[in-house]
């Protein structure tokens, strides 16, 4: 965790010579992503992460990038029996791009959101343990993605991710994600709203 908040702190105070300018909002950016939880803390050793998908709308805005984005991710229980749950991560954050070849960019950025947690029931385990059928709670994630032009409107990337919920008992994962994007020019209706 310490080392990717240092690589993403590194990267922001960098000079803009190194930077991937764009103007603002001309281009929008949506990818379509899968995923998977590669390791964490308590989660793991009571729920089984299946692999995931996601969606993620992003749009420049002269120094950094502007996101938005879903992702989902179902858990199975280990431990606690019928306490598995849908994890829906919904965010917003902003990235920052930097040219490290001609077809390869390097893209350090915060995610910041709620995990909304469905669970089937509400119930409660050794008079301890207690999942109220729904919970939303705060998180906040940070990453690093490596993308290849493949070209003037096709990405593919993959990325890594610390995210951080914070729970009554707070839990960190690290993600895994491959994923396209499409970019396309910004309808003149849509840009003209954005600025």
């Amino acid at each position: 965790m310490k080392k990717l908040f240092l690589i993403t702190l590194l990267l922001s105070v960098l000079g803009a010579d190194y930077a991937y300018g764009q103007i603002a909002f001309e281009r929008t950016r949506i990818s379509i992503t899968g995923h998977r939880l590669l390791t964490g803390n308590t989660i793991l050793k009571n729920w089984d992460a299946s692999n995931g998908f996601g969606l993620e709308i992003s749009a420049p805005y002269v120094f950094g990038n502007f996101e938005a984005g879903y992702r989902y991710t179902r858990f199975d229980e280990f431990t606690y029996e019928s306490s598995g749950f849908h994890s829906h991560y919904v965010f917003a954050g902003w990235n920052y791009s930097y040219i490290a070849a001609d077809d390869l960019i390097f893209t350090a950025g915060l995610r910041l959101g709620n995990n909304f947690m469905l669970h089937n029931q509400d119930i409660i385990y050794a008079d301890e343990y207690k999942f109220s059928r729904e919970e939303s709670e705060f998180s906040y994630e940070l990453f690093t993605r490596l993308q290849l032009e493949m070209n003037k409107n096709t990405e593919f990337f993959i990325t890594t991710s610390y995210n951080r919920t914070i729970f009554n008992i707070p839990f960190a994962a690290f993600y895994g994600t491959i994923g396209v994007t499409l970019k396309f020019q910004t309808p003149t209706w849509l840009k003209n709203f954005l600025q």
